[in-house]
């Protein structure tokens, strides 16, 4: 950057220059309302929130972007508007908006089939395999299921993933309701990558980071060497812990990107410019509206069930809904240690991003729509209070109570061996020092008898509950034939592969 910019600076990468409006220096850290730097640190207390940073636009200004609180609990080191953050979810509304790049460059159609560009994708109906488009998959309505252990520290590629998904079981019927989706995001960022004769990470890149100057912004953490990223956190009753980075890598158009509040800055601008960035059009009108357009229903309200919102629809990539009558594109992001917010008033010219590092904090939102009553000049509420007073009286107490220990129907023994599916793969028990241990990919931790023949893992893994139970089936003659594996409803039955040669399966 040059020194001193007031007006407009350039950014050069390689022969690339782009032009960036900047505010004087200082400038975007001054309250764009009173008490707004008060409020926000207050939240992050009251919320055991360690670090968060917020940015404001404003009629294609930058008027806010800083940091509060520091980059990791017990940490004195603070967090800024160049710190970077998971974003999460927030993540489907840059590969919608490649998608529309792609659309605009005449490459792909909303309606295209997915399998036009990845010819081996399939689901398991075979009716909505032969019919899911780009819009379905971005607009979260081809009725499969979650599924996310399919892909969350499964140890898995891209493509074992997208393979794999034709053995998840729908919960719908095909584009008969909203049911949110994470392995299509991935189908169509491949997709726009083969559409565009690149990767979606190339395509995030270099036609969406490098023009809007978003400079320290990455599709994953591959290639990030900093030190100023945040540190997840999860909360465990009333203890704040450290959560490690997550690796989203195998999902990554769904929600792998880290960014920073300057850098998200850049991208509100653009949205609210409908595709423009100083001058330059980077996406047609028609295609980006589309990811603004309502494509399904999702329930009657939104915003975290806020009594301001009446109208609650999903575009592509964009939650598209009413705030106080007025219209709101936005989407959050959630990984298992960090927590977004991005919002968008289109009509009224203002967006917000909140980025924070707790894993499933209302604070994001919280702080975003107290930003929005602000600049609307609506009733000021103190919602981060009132959040933390419906959180105490929600509160139960920590689960003092000891788990009799009662021994198993079977020897351990008998549950010793390697279970497999294809929509899960394989997964391993051992009996060590002892006790049971269960492995599947990534995931690694003891089995705890719990009653009948259902165990607790205590996994290592970052799913959103690190303890789960699995339930081992077995027959009437006491042999051990299979696992039931999964978070619910998405669970599946490992059927237990025969010993080698030489080897017993174990038994009563």
């Amino acid at each position: 950057m040059t020194q001193q910019c007031r007006t407009a600076c350039v950014w050069r990468a390689g022969a690339a220059a782009v032009a960036l409006f900047v505010l004087p220096r200082g400038a975007a850290a001054q309250e764009p309302y009173p008490g707004l730097d008060a409020y926000v640190a207050r939240a992050l207390q009251t919320l055991k929130v360690p670090g968060a940073a917020v940015a404001i636009v404003r009629n294609d200004s930058v008027i806010y972007a800083k940091g509060f609180g520091v980059l990791a609990a017990g940490s004195t080191t603070p967090v800024t508007e160049q710190t970077l953050f998971e974003i999460g979810s927030s993540s489907k509304a840059f590969t919608a908006t490649v998608v529309a790049m792609m659309v605009s460059d005449g490459k792909m159609r909303y309606d295209d089939l997915i399998s036009k560009y990845l010819p081996d994708f399939k689901l398991y109906d075979p009716i909505a395999s032969a019919q899911v488009t780009i819009r379905d998959g971005l607009a979260h309505r081809s009725g499969i299921g979650r599924g996310e252990l399919v892909w969350i520290d499964a140890g898995t590629s891209r493509d074992d993933v997208l393979h794999r998904v034709r053995f998840l079981k729908p919960e719908s019927p095909f584009r008969s309701r909203w049911s949110y989706q994470n392995i299509l995001y991935l189908a169509v960022g491949e997709a726009a990558g083969r559409a565009g004769g690149s990767t979606w990470d190339d395509l995030i890149q270099h036609r969406i980071f490098t023009p809007l100057g978003m400079v320290s912004s990455s599709p994953t953490y591959r290639g990030v060497n900093t030190a100023n990223i945040a540190i997840a956190h999860a909360m465990d009753h009333d203890t704040v812990e450290r959560k490690g980075q997550f690796n989203a890598e195998n999902i990554a158009p769904a929600g792998a990107i880290l960014s920073n509040a300057r850098d998200m800055a850049q991208w509100l601008r653009f949205q609210l410019n409908n595709g423009v960035v100083n001058g330059t059009r980077l996406v047609s009108v028609a295609a980006l509206r589309e990811t603004h357009t309502p494509q399904m229903l999702m329930g009657a309200t939104g915003a975290g069930g806020s009594e301001q919102t009446l109208f609650n629809t999903y575009g592509m990539g964009w939650m598209v809904q009413d705030y106080r009558h007025e219209l709101m594109w936005q989407h959050g992001g959630n990984t298992p240690g960090m927590t977004t917010a991005v919002g968008m008033l289109p009509e009224k010219k203002i967006g917000v991003v909140v980025l924070s590092s707790m894993d499933h904090t209302p604070l994001p939102d919280l702080l975003m729509r107290y930003i929005f009553d602000r600049h609307l000049g609506a009733p000021v509420k103190d919602y981060v209070a009132e959040a933390s007073a419906r959180a105490l009286a929600q509160r139960r107490p920590a689960d003092t109570t000891t788990h009799v220990a009662v021994a198993p129907p079977l020897p351990l023994s008998a549950y010793v061996g390697t279970y497999a599916d294809s929509l899960y793969g394989e997964a391993t028990v051992a009996l060590q020092n002892g006790r049971l241990e269960f492995t599947r990919g990534l995931q690694h931790g003891p089995l705890e008898y719990w009653n009948a023949s259902n165990f607790r893992w205590w996994s290592n893994a970052s799913v959103p509950a690190t303890t789960m139970y699995v339930k081992f089936e077995v027959a009437p003659d006491n042999t051990v034939t299979g696992v039931y594996f999964g978070l619910a409803p998405d669970v599946s039955l490992l059927a237990r592969k025969a010993a080698a040669a030489g080897g017993r399966r174990g038994g009563g």
